[in-house]
């Protein structure tokens, strides 16, 4: 009896110890996050998008993640983890951002870490040659005395703004972003707005690039950044000295709220935002974040090149795992800092069996040995050479930049200055009750009716209900400057691919890429030879809009009749009369068509054109995008399709006034 008793207390005891086993087995095979891709928001920096690439390889390769990343601005990122939509945001500013703040005091995010040794520096800068010259360069100092923000007023001349003259420009953050808000206050609480005008990049990349143009073209220029960035570890900046530190002056520059005060700006602490629920499910990766941390000096360098060879984010941090294993080994325990080494080729294969032990989950996750991208889907062997003229387009760019770029930026101003800034100040200047009393005449001769009119004037009335009359002129005044070089350059091309099929067959091609080819991928050269605002603008938008036009204009002259062309050739007219009495008199309405569409994608540009520095009504819309004012953007929305329908409207009816009178000229002969 006491055997049976006996055997089945040791029998129980196996099974309870087999079943304690296999629930270890399982907890260590649990998958990462719960077998969900980890989803990392794309923050569109550069110490950002390495940090973010540096992350996601360990968790791959170190703990068998999978991973996603999400682009985004700053507000919309920030909201989707509150809602644990996205899970990790790489690089979170301290004292920055009102989204995450308020997300870390509901208990929906949690800060961890301290990503950069010593904090991150930020600050208003120059150039370096502009206080102490570079006699490598032969530039002679221009501001010897600029040390502190109290000397910028009296050196506005030295960084004049060519949109307005008598004032200085200040490079400001790009629209929406936290740092665009307090240097505006900086600038008012200084008194600086009266020498300066409040500049904003439209993007970082806008930004970068007015910066880099001026530098290499050893010009002086006024702007805000910060640091990591590939450009401080390029580049010798000058930083402008600031009154000390204030705790509760910060507070109220980032809130806005409160009796604001002079003060430096703050070293950020640097860390990782994560949600709280991703918190809970993965400790393990918890614990590896909070250990993450790069020295100052390294990452400037790692983003310094990584942005000087264009490599994409994740090679960079593929060769940065490769080449400083004695950082990241301190961030991961012994087993997957093994791990990480075995899937880097780093390690002897012949440890691998000894290191896969127990470690079964993850085998299937592991890319193969000595290739960074292997293992993922859609990479592997290529039947295609490996082919890039980037390089060559980026230095010769720079070359141009170097060589003509004061050539190119004295002729962006003279535009500026005899062109565009003079049709944007006269319709400033004019009476808002002028200016719709001439469109609704405008509106009345096109369709010779009162609907139209009173239409096209409630509309616009209403867009300046909304305070945006200021924004709308400007926008109109962009896109009447657009359309009349459009006009003045489509028209003639299209009467010349009339005329000669070869040139016709020629310009198609051309005309396809203009229409198709991104126009961001043109804005960045365009920036670093023209700089910001309203020039650069004008160019993106006249290239964009001008193929309909040719297109459009070619094809009204081949379908003007050949009887009426024979008829006309009988009375001995000219090729100039036979142009301008016959042709271009009957194909006016498809070149109305054209006018009618070249408008319309002039209108479509407007927020591309806010972007790199245009003023206007897409300015209200990508400020709306990057904060999140859904309402600011809408209406500043609205106000374009307003627009848009009143300029639509007229040049249809003024279209169709011209086929009207050519049917009943038509009619008359043919009675």
């Amino acid at each position: 009896m006491g055997r049976g008793v006996g055997r089945i207390l040791v029998c129980m005891g196996l099974w309870l110890a087999c079943l304690l086993q296999m629930g270890c087995a399982r907890a260590q095979a649990a998958p990462c996050n719960d077998g969900q891709p980890v989803r990392f928001a794309q923050q569109g920096w550069e110490s950002a998008d390495f940090t973010t690439n540096v992350l996601q390889e360990i968790l791959r390769k170190a703990y068998g993640c999978k991973t996603e990343t999400v682009p985004g601005t700053p507000a919309a990122t920030e909201t989707a983890l509150t809602q644990d939509d996205l899970q990790v945001i790489a690089e979170q500013w301290s004292g920055r951002s009102a989204i995450i703040e308020g997300g870390v005091k509901a208990g929906t995010v949690r800060l961890v870490g301290d990503t950069l040794k010593g904090g991150a520096q930020q600050g208003w800068y120059v150039p370096d040659y502009v206080v102490h010259g570079d006699a490598a360069r032969g530039i002679r100092a221009q501001a010897p005395d600029l040390s502190d923000w109290n000397s910028l007023a009296r050196y506005a001349p030295l960084f004049k703004d060519p949109e307005v003259p008598g004032k200085g420009r200040f490079l400001n953050c790009p629209t929406g972003w936290t740092c665009e808000q307090f240097n505006s206050r900086y600038l008012r609480l200084f008194g600086l707005g009266r020498y300066y005008t409040n500049f904003r990049a439209g993007t970082g990349a806008a930004l970068d690039s007015a910066i880099s143009s001026a530098y290499d073209r050893g010009k002086p220029i006024l702007f805000y950044y910060w640091q990591p960035t590939a450009l401080m570890a390029k580049y010798k900046f000058y930083r402008i000295g600031m009154p000390p530190f204030n705790q509760a002056c910060w507070d109220a520059m980032i809130s806005g709220k409160g009796r604001l005060c002079p003060t430096d700006f703050l070293t950020a602490h640097l860390g990782i935002a994560v949600s709280a629920p991703f918190a809970r499910r993965n400790p393990q990766l918890m614990s590896l974040f909070a250990r993450v941390q790069f020295e100052p000096a390294l990452l400037d360098n790692m983003i310094y090149t990584m942005s000087r060879s264009h490599e994409p984010g994740e090679r960079a941090a593929d060769g940065f795992l490769r080449t400083h294993r004695e950082v990241w080994t301190s961030w991961l325990p012994a087993d997957r800092a093994r791990r990480l080494e075995l899937a880097l080729g780093l390690a002897h294969a012949a440890d691998s069996a000894a290191a896969g032990q127990g470690d079964s989950g993850a085998k299937a996750s592991r890319p193969s040995v000595g290739r960074p991208d292997a293992g993922r889907p859609g990479e592997g062997r290529s039947i295609f050479p490996a082919l890039s003229f980037g390089d060559y387009v980026n230095r010769h760019l720079t070359a141009v930049v170097k060589e003509y770029g004061a050539g190119l930026h004295a002729a962006s101003d003279a535009v500026l200055a005899w062109v565009l800034l003079p049709v944007e100040r006269l319709l400033l200047r004019l009476p808002p009750e002028v200016l719709l009393l001439v469109i609704a005449l405008l509106a009345w001769r096109a369709s010779r009716g009162w609907v139209l009119p009173l239409c096209c004037v409630a509309g616009l009335y209403a867009v300046g209900a909304l305070g945006l009359w200021t924004e709308l002129v400007q926008t109109f005044s962009l896109v009447l400057v657009a359309t009349v070089c459009a006009v003045l350059l489509g028209v003639p091309a299209g009467i010349l691919a009339a005329r000669h099929p070869w040139l016709g067959r020629l310009l198609a091609p051309v005309l396809d890429v203009m229409q198709t080819l991104p126009s961001f991928v043109y804005l960045v050269p365009v920036l670093m030879l023209f700089g910001l605002g309203m020039v650069p603008a004008l160019l993106a938008t006249v290239v964009y809009a001008l193929p309909p036009l040719i297109r459009l204009t070619a094809l009204g002259l081949r379908q003007v009749d050949g009887e009426t062309v024979e008829a006309a050739q009988s009375f001995g007219l000219t090729r100039w009369q036979m142009l301008t009495r016959v042709m271009l008199p009957l194909a006016r309405p498809s070149i109305m068509a054209g006018v009618n569409q070249a408008t319309m994608m002039a209108l479509a540009m407007v927020v591309v054109a806010s972007m790199i520095g245009a003023r206007g009504l897409g300015e209200d819309v990508l400020a709306g995008i990057q904060t999140l004012d859904v309402g600011r953007g809408l209406q500043a929305g609205l106000a374009i399709v307003v627009l848009a329908i009143v300029i639509d409207r007229i040049t249809q009816a003024y279209g169709r006034s011209q086929r009207g009178r050519r049917a009943a000229e038509q009619g008359g002969r043919h009675d």
